[in-house]
């Protein structure tokens, strides 16, 4: 079967109940813990992976708003509202959903208009990341 190159950049953010983003840019690391296991007569290193999953990473793209909307950062006021679902897709069918921790946000607006928010996160999920990964049949 011939491969198809992963091509998008799009992504959604919620945090709290009130504050959305469209991503357009995004970058995620996903690493996991190892420890040197290596016996007394081994020669070599000999290595385990932790089970433990971590992601961090930083995203960017349009903040939304309606009415209801209040506290666009997530970071004033309640500690609660830095609590975000976030989905980043990497194509149509892939896409990696994870409960994460909002630590910086920053917002720019250009001269011709353009609203942007970019903001680093952390993943806070027990469950680690779902991958949803459909290369189709």
């Amino acid at each position: 079967m011939a491969s198809t190159l992963a091509h998008g950049s799009d992504g959604t953010v919620v945090i709290g109940a009130n504050y959305e983003a469209q991503l357009n840019t995004w970058s995620a690391t996903l690493t996991r813990a190892t420890s040197v296991v290596t016996g007394f007569g081994d020669t070599g290193h000999q290595r385990r992976a932790s089970k433990v999953v971590d992601l961090t990473g930083s995203a960017g793209g349009f903040s939304k708003y309606d009415a209801a909307d209040h506290d666009p950062t997530g970071i004033i006021g309640n500690a609660a509202a830095t609590q975000a679902n976030m989905v980043l897709t990497v194509a149509p069918a892939c896409t990696l959903t994870f409960d994460a921790v909002i630590n910086s946000t920053a917002f720019s607006v250009t001269q011709d208009g353009d609203s942007t928010v970019s903001f680093n996160f952390e993943m806070d999920d027990a469950d680690g990341p779902t991958a949803a990964w459909d290369e189709g049949s």
